[in-house]
């Protein structure tokens, strides 16, 4: 019986305490997944919109582009960050060609025999300008302490009719002005 008496005697020794909820570990848990959140939440200040009669060509790309100045090139011109830049050239042949588009640039708005497009240069080097003063005045500094360099990202959404001799032309007159990678934009493919 002596067993017996010990054992009732230390569950009677054992007076029920009250659990407390331990809230610094419940804390860590919220942090954690607050933090998890912020991670893998992403925005892009980039807002690509088409104009009306613009035909992009398809793509399967799930890359969101990256902050850049953006060159959209409709039929009728080009248009640098909302503002019309370039007047395409529209004579009889190139209205003919409703398939390829006829996008002619006039002979005074070319330089450097015809390689460069002079009001598309003057707008990117005023951007580019803008853009190193804004750095040169902001806090962000690399490792030396010097301004954040010039990134020169400029995105271009031209119509899929658009020959090639044009974009190249438009590409020239970017790295001339400094501008180092080109984004060619395109519709998402369903499915």
């Amino acid at each position: 019986m002596g067993a017996y008496r010990s054992i009732r005697t230390r569950r009677m020794r054992r007076k029920p305490r009250e659990v407390e909820l331990q809230l610094t570990s419940m804390l860590d848990v919220l942090v954690i997944i607050l933090v998890f959140l912020l991670k893998s939440y992403s925005t892009s200040t980039n807002n690509f919109t088409t104009l009306p009669g613009l035909k992009l060509p398809l793509s399967a790309s799930q890359d969101i582009p990256p902050d850049s100045l953006h060159l959209i090139i409709t039929p009728e011109g080009m248009t640098f960050e909302n503002n019309r830049i370039v007047e395409f050239e529209m004579n009889a042949a190139s209205l003919d060609e409703a398939e390829t588009g006829g996008y002619t640039l006039r002979r005074a708005d070319l330089a450097e025999d015809g390689r460069q497009i002079k009001p598309l240069y003057n707008a990117l080097m005023e951007a580019k300008d803008k853009a190193e003063l804004l750095r040169a005045k902001s806090k962000a500094r690399d490792a030396e302490g010097n301004p954040l360099p010039f990134d020169g990202i400029l995105a271009i959404q031209a119509d899929k009719r658009v020959n090639y001799d044009t974009i190249r032309k438009i590409m020239y007159t970017g790295a001339t002005a400094g501008f180092k990678t080109f984004r060619l934009l395109a519709l998402k493919r369903d499915g």
